[in-house]
């Protein structure tokens, strides 16, 4: 499992209103992962995944945001899922 710089930029790491609502990157990191569990499991035939989540940004109001997963080979030619955003390959 990898989530790309982009993701991790945007949705795990904190800014200040995500540490305001009590946020942390651990619990950020899961939101993602579980909810692409929960998409994963509604359409496990399906390469690429496409998923929204709400996640604390700029405000404390959570947005709604939406991630896409594809699996591919990994480094040594093993299957791994990556978690992009919509407009990254």
């Amino acid at each position: 499992m990898a989530l790309t710089r982009s993701v991790w930029e945007r949705y795990v790491e904190l800014f200040p209103a995500a540490e305001k609502a009590g946020n942390d990157t651990t619990g950020r990191t899961w939101d993602i992962l579980w909810m692409f569990r929960c998409a994963a499991l509604q359409r496990p035939d399906e390469a690429e995944i496409r998923y929204q989540l709400h996640v604390v940004t700029d405000a404390i109001e959570p947005s709604l945001v939406e991630l896409k997963s594809i699996i591919g080979p990994g480094d040594d030619g093993e299957a791994v899922i990556t978690i992009l955003l919509p407009e990254e390959d």
